[in-house]
């Protein structure tokens, strides 16, 4: 329980690289079509590539980076992470719905735990980086809130939302978007500018995306959208929503961009991850505001494969970009093992992911397949450098 903050870094990433393994071997499953994942029996499967992949493999490694931005850490709470989580998705594995709702509320405490000291950290160190954290951490809390109180209802057969909101909507929107990119957002400002006051234009744009997806989410729960009115309520969010987040959009191209776009990009440095994170980052926003878009207009036909693209965008492009060039960094001192693990996992990664991506916009099967398999092969390959590399580091580099 003593465990100094770099040691809390290092565990949260390595239990994370153990989830990510079970998330790529179902996606792989998955996107090469080898298992038939519509029966309602593979539905527990599904669901633990989902909740391994958000709550395990980013979660996870967004609360490491988060302790290494801050340099400190609760040991408590990371330990109870660590264990919480691969038991959650455990939970998501077994079908068994009381089991997913117990462990759901043991999370969901550390959760909330999570918030409680992210936000201490944020007001004793105030900047940009740290509020974006703070609030993006902020709308996990709450998406967390909504997805637990699900799997209560679904354990119980309690009636704890109101009646006609769209619940799995707003749980989805919130953790999908709201909290993964503007808390990325954060940790892009951070490596790539090093912000360290509050500049005006920083702060709308941290603020109206988190604004437009707590108004979202709250009116997709509050809201029944077969109704008139609901209906027109919730066309009226959706289109505040759309324009708050081209605003931060905007702002976030002219301010991050220039920085971004230039690095070294064939140098096999670990910054490099974080500065296509900052490219992938706008592309993602995009694809939700077009979803947004054609919620508003056309409700009838809702583009699942742009919805799939989106997920893997924010999923790979951004989050697991920015992972990767933290777990590089923080094993620098072992970088001499596999020394050309670096350039394989950059492109093998990137260039398998866009061309999935790709196929899923294109809603193209045989691009798919094309794209699942390298994009699977560079998320291994960096999921094992990562144990080999972490397991034993001294860690003495990246704390100083």
């Amino acid at each position: 329980m003593s465990m100094p903050w770099p040691r809390q870094v290092r565990g949260l990433f390595l239990v994370a690289a153990a989830m990510f393994v079970v998330t790529v071997v179902i996606g792989l499953l998955n996107g090469l079509d080898l298992v038939d994942f519509a029966p309602a029996s593979m539905r527990p499967a599904l669901l633990t590539h989902v909740h391994a992949g958000t709550v395990g493999w980013i979660s996870l490694g967004l609360i490491a980076t988060a302790i290494w931005f801050f340099r400190s850490g609760d040991a408590r709470l990371s330990a109870l992470f660590m264990v919480a989580v691969p038991a959650y998705a455990a939970a998501f594995y077994s079908g068994n719905l009381p089991a997913r709702a117990i462990v759901g509320v043991v999370l969901l405490v550390a959760i909330l735990w999570l918030f409680l000291w992210v936000w201490r950290q944020a007001l004793a160190r105030r900047s940009l980086p740290a509020l974006a954290i703070a609030l993006g951490l902020s709308s996990f809390a709450y998406g967390a809130v909504i997805g637990v109180l699900i799997q209560i209802e679904l354990a119980t057969g309690a009636q704890l939302f109101p009646k006609g909101g769209d619940v799995v909507g707003a749980h989805a929107a919130t953790m999908t978007f709201a909290y993964l990119v503007l808390t990325a957002m954060g940790i892009i400002e951070w490596r790539l500018r090093g912000t360290t006051g509050y500049p005006t234009l920083g702060i709308i744009q941290v603020l109206t995306i988190f604004a437009g997806g707590l108004l979202l989410a709250a009116t997709l729960l509050l809201f029944d959208a077969s109704t008139e009115s609901g209906a027109q309520a919730v066309q009226a969010a959706g289109g505040i929503d759309l324009l708050l987040n081209l605003v931060s959009v905007v702002l976030f191209v002219v301010r991050i961009w220039p920085t971004a776009l230039r690095t070294a990009w064939l140098a096999a440095t670990p910054q490099r991850h974080w500065h296509l994170a900052a490219v992938f980052a706008p592309i993602a926003m995009a694809l939700f505001m077009y979803i947004v878009y054609r919620f508003i207009t056309d409700p009838a036909t809702f583009p699942l494969n742009i919805l799939v693209a989106l997920d893997h965008t924010v999923f790979v492009g951004v989050i697991t970009n920015l992972a990767f060039g933290h777990i590089l960094v923080l094993s620098g001192d072992r970088s001499g093992r596999w020394p050309w693990a670096g350039q394989a996992i950059f492109w093998i990664l990137n260039i398998g992911f866009v061309i999935f991506a790709a196929g899923l916009v294109a809603d193209s099967a045989d691009i798919k397949r094309i794209g699942a398999p390298i994009m699977g092969v560079g998320a291994l390959l960096g999921i094992a450098v990562a144990y080999v590399r972490l397991w034993s580091s001294d860690l003495r580099a990246a704390e100083a």
